[in-house]
């Protein structure tokens, strides 16, 4: 059990990955570009210092507040 969930945290995590890897090299981004609260969060931190796509409106680390 304990292998299986490693398992599927590995995948998830990848997955993830791939979707900030291909979002970031898409050009310019808004939160209504994705699915998720955290794919957004993920894809911000990945896009540091700044925040050029503008997904912190109120400028507080957390992109894309009306996700979550």
């Amino acid at each position: 059990m304990k292998h299986t969930l490693t398992v599927l945290a590995f995948c998830a995590a990848s997955v993830a990955a791939s979707t900030v890897t291909a979002l970031a090299q898409a050009g310019d981004r808004d939160c209504s570009d994705f699915r998720s609260w955290q794919e957004a969060q993920a894809f911000y931190e990945a896009n540091r210092p700044g925040d050029p796509h503008r997904l912190d409106a109120d400028n507080d680390g957390i992109a894309c507040e009306t996700l979550r």
